[in-house]
């Protein structure tokens, strides 16, 4: 079963209670068809008719004078490789020496390629756009960076925050694969809105639109192959084009002998209040360790939803199954909502209390903390649920959230500009300074001047040395600098002050040879087995027993398991 295809249980149980067959079912889904053209999600061609008989006109979208005279608006341009050195270097290191990352990338790109799409198209987003969680995160949902950057979008915690995810100590929704989309299509589609050019956007989506911007202004061209940008990110929009270009054929460049993971199929259904997932599957015929790999964002064994409203997938077929328990009378059991932390040096209650949301008085009296026993490194505290657990029950199908995109609260965010980039590889390409050469030789090799390679490259002096790269352009490329035509927007231009990225932080250095940097872990839960594990991930039993130097596939609950790249 596609995982978002309409279920026919559904219209059995809005018909069971009382709901007419307009309105939204109880578990629809929120995805919509892949196919669906890009006129669905970016305006019907037959809404321009505006002079036919009988159209209504939106209130607020009346054509006044100014919007008579304004120039036309390019509408999200597709996204297409282009043709340069660095992107041919990237294709030519993931069909050799990194082949066999590659191919385990590709593989796990099977299981939520065609969810990925379905969104990012919905969203009004070129679906190609998919590629860059190759490297992102190499699709591994529970990726984790060395700059604290989750899922497989590599979001960090403020701007999963800010555009609409929730992370706390119930659920990490970086990792859930949809939401997560969702929050990286509004992220892109920002980045798109102040640049109006994909490399452009996509360098932003690492290094952050601040860097990009300051980068522009100061160096006068929104060409992105002319920008000097941190080294990661010039390799971050090559190494993109690089995995487009061999996802798009994989037979063409050699992995056709890659098989991909089935498509993610399931049911979903959407409960009020916090359930535990052990007596949901319990009821629902299916197994714990299979709740929690369709649901990665989950962190415990109970989930809780925003807005009291608890959303799950469950494997196809057991929705149906779930909902006629509960229509038959059948219970889920209420979830105790307590936690426990254990007190760490420096701490203090009220800093506590106001990382787990609750009173610090609460806090205080429910573990017996006062002038007589004060706070110790060390303790380990119980904190009390901020709301006490009502018992789970079936949502009223009129505010189930999956009607809409509305379960990712969408943000209105100021633009810090608004320019019309044109990046171009024309006559532009990159070389690597070689064993004695110099940088008269190299402009005198290209036919180009000794102070332009400075200029293109920054350089404050002549000196280079072996291993350095340099962008270089043609003649013909010289004479045409397009920076004379980007002279005007760029005078208007003011860059954010440099306080760190919106997604990353700090992009350079938050990983190295592309993809995902940082090893991740898995904790053992009780009734996992090492084969699960594996498939959970998208890694081999034999790969995961050679990460963790284990002789057999026996592994103990609460053991912490090193997770191949």
């Amino acid at each position: 079963m596609k995982a978002w295809t309409a279920l026919p249980w559904v219209l059995a149980l809005a018909t069971l209670l009382g709901i007419p067959a307009s309105a939204p079912a109880a578990s629809s889904t929120v995805t919509t068809d892949s196919t669906a053209s890009p006129d669905s999600v970016l305006g019907p061609a037959g809404a321009a008719r505006g002079d036919q008989q009988g159209v209504t006109v939106e209130p607020g979208n009346e054509a006044d004078e100014k919007v008579l005279n304004a120039e036309a608006v390019d509408a999200l341009s597709a996204v297409e490789p282009q043709d340069h050195q660095l992107v041919n270097k990237w294709m030519n290191f993931f069909m050799g020496a990194g082949r066999s990352t590659f191919e385990r990338w590709l593989k796990r790109s099977g299981r939520y390629m065609d969810l990925f799409r379905s969104v990012l198209q919905r969203e009004g987003l070129p679906p190609d756009l998919v590629h860059l969680v190759f490297v992102e995160s190499g699709f591994n949902l529970n990726a984790r960076s060395v700059s604290a950057a989750v899922g497989p979008w590599q979001f960090v915690r403020g701007t999963a925050k800010l555009f609409g995810l929730t992370v706390d100590h119930w659920v990490d929704e970086r990792k859930d694969p949809e939401k997560a989309t969702v929050a990286a299509a509004r992220y892109l589609k920002h980045l798109y809105s102040i640049f109006g050019d994909w490399p452009l956007a996509i360098a932003s989506y690492n290094a952050g639109e601040g860097t990009v911007l300051r980068a522009i202004k100061a160096q006068g061209t929104t060409n992105y192959w002319d920008l000097k940008l941190p080294r990661q990110t010039e390799d971050y929009v090559p190494q993109f084009m690089a995995a487009l270009t061999i996802a798009r054929d994989p037979a063409k460049y050699g992995f056709d002998s890659v098989e991909l993971d089935d498509p993610m199929a399931f049911d979903e259904v959407a409960l009020k209040g916090p359930v535990d997932l052990r007596a949901l599957a319990r009821l629902a015929d299916c197994s714990y360790v299979e709740l929690k790999e369709l649901n990665p964002a989950v962190l415990h064994a109970a989930a809780r939803g925003a807005g009291d409203v608890t959303t799950l997938r469950v494997p196809p077929g057991k929705g149906e199954i779930l909902m006629q328990r509960l229509q038959q009378g059948e219970r889920l059991p209420a979830v105790n909502l307590a936690l426990k932390h254990r007190v760490r040096k420096g701490e203090t209650l009220q800093q506590i209390a106001n990382q787990f949301s609750v009173s610090a008085k609460s806090l205080a009296r429910v573990n017996g903390i006062g002038k007589k026993r004060p706070l110790r490194r060390g303790m380990l505290l119980t904190v009390p649920a901020s709301l006490r657990a009502p018992t789970p029950e079936i949502i009223d199908p009129a505010t189930d959230p999956r009607a809409s995109t509305a379960y990712v609260p969408a943000r209105n965010l100021g633009r810090p500009a608004s320019l019309s980039g044109h990046s171009t590889t024309e006559g532009r390409t990159a070389i690597t300074v070689q064993k004695g050469e110099t940088l008269a030789g190299l402009a005198q090799r290209h036919g180009v001047g000794t102070q332009d390679l400075m200029r293109w490259n920054r350089l404050k002096s002549a000196h280079v040395t072996r291993g350095m790269r340099l962008k270089v352009r043609t003649a013909e490329a010289l004479a045409a600098d397009s920076s004379r035509s980007d002279s005007t927007q760029i005078a208007e231009l003011k860059p954010p002050r440099a306080r760190g990225s919106r997604k990353h932080q700090v992009a350079a250095g938050k990983r190295g040879f592309p993809g995902p940097a940082a090893r991740v872990t898995h904790t053992v839960h009780q009734g996992e087995t090492l084969s699960g594990i594996a498939r959970q991930h998208g890694v081999t039993v034999t790969a995961l027993k050679r990460a963790n130097g284990l002789a057999s596939a026996r592994i103990r609950t609460g053991q912490r398991l090193k997770l191949p790249g």
